[in-house]
């Protein structure tokens, strides 16, 4: 049976970052971010990017230092994707951060060179996940292929900015009825296969509207969106807690369940609270609830362990 990775994988934030400046790599463990990514691919010159690939070994182990999971964004071309990969998988790496997949065939070839890399590196097979993004027409169209083609892809997202300029797309307020059917596809394709679905339902790039910025994680978390990448470590906390179930759905969530467990008891499979009719699909949504506030609760203590430890070596 296929791994459901939007049941148990908590990536309510994920921080990307520059792999060529230092001053940013060092203080990724700082963060607090669920996952930060290494970037090999659209924040680095291109003079930049086959020399940056000799730091990131290093980089891998100062970046995940205090518990979060780190991944490398690698330039998908012929010329660079099999160097970036083989300079990536080292002990520490989570993930691939697979930009502008097309077919199940790219993601099939990357999961044979991980196989390999894997093999030859001393890491658990299958440890390395993928973490797809579809930024072109062809990649959004052959989307459900993609994530069919492998079991190590964890997380579907939609590539924003790129895929405004393969669509012609204006990405504004104007068209955000619009943008609803691609992203929209993310999540029910990515729930579908048990992928987690990562997006905002607009655009990150206005990191410096911390107000709109949260407004848009809140709706992201309403549309079935379960976290979002982020290029500044000022949003890092504010996906964290939009992307979290509040502490009133936490026990609103246990009363429902309470009440409709004693209804059961009683021989009834439905009942009311406050006033509204309660049934079946109300109490999993529920325990889907409280399931996620205890994963998050046990990552939290997960990662403030590994920074005290950090911090005393």
């Amino acid at each position: 049976m296929e791994f459901d990775y939007a049941d148990h994988l908590i990536r309510r934030s994920r921080l990307i970052m520059p792999a060529n400046e230092p001053k940013y790599v060092e203080k990724a463990h700082l963060r607090n971010a669920d996952a930060v990514v290494l970037d090999l691919e659209d924040s680095v010159p291109v003079s930049e990017k086959v020399a940056t690939r000799t730091v990131l070994k290093n980089s891998i182990s100062l970046a995940g230092k205090s518990g979060s999971d780190v991944l490398v964004r690698v330039n998908h071309t012929s010329e660079l994707l099999k160097g970036d990969v083989e300079a990536s998988v080292w002990p520490g790496l989570d993930g691939i951060f697979f930009p502008k997949v097309e077919t199940g065939e790219q993601v099939r070839a990357l999961d044979q060179l991980l196989d390999k890399l894997e093999k030859e590196r001393g890491i658990p097979p299958g440890h390395v996940k993928i973490s797809v993004i579809a930024e072109t027409l062809k990649g959004y169209l052959n989307v459900e292929e993609v994530v069919r083609s492998s079991d190590r892809i964890d997380c579907l997202s939609l590539g924003t900015e790129d895929f405004a300029t393969n669509t012609g797309m204006e990405l504004s307020d104007a068209t955000y009825h619009g943008w609803l059917v691609p992203r929209m596809q993310i999540v029910f394709v990515a729930r579908a296969y048990g992928k987690l679905p990562l997006n905002l339902v607009g655009s990150m790039a206005a990191f410096g509207d911390t107000d709109g910025f949260e407004k848009l994680a809140v709706l992201s978390y309403k549309h079935g969106f379960l976290g979002s990448s982020c290029i500044h470590p000022g949003n890092v906390e504010i996906l964290n807690r939009c992307f979290s179930p509040t502490q009133e759905a936490i026990e609103h969530s246990q009363r429902l369940i309470d009440i409709f467990e004693r209804s059961l008891a009683a021989g009834r499979a439905s009942t009311t609270l406050d006033g509204r009719m309660i049934d079946y699909p109300h109490y999993e949504r529920a325990k889907q609830i409280l399931a996620r506030g205890a994963k998050i609760e046990a990552l939290e203590q997960r990662k403030n362990m590994a920074r005290k430890a950090a911090a005393g070596a």
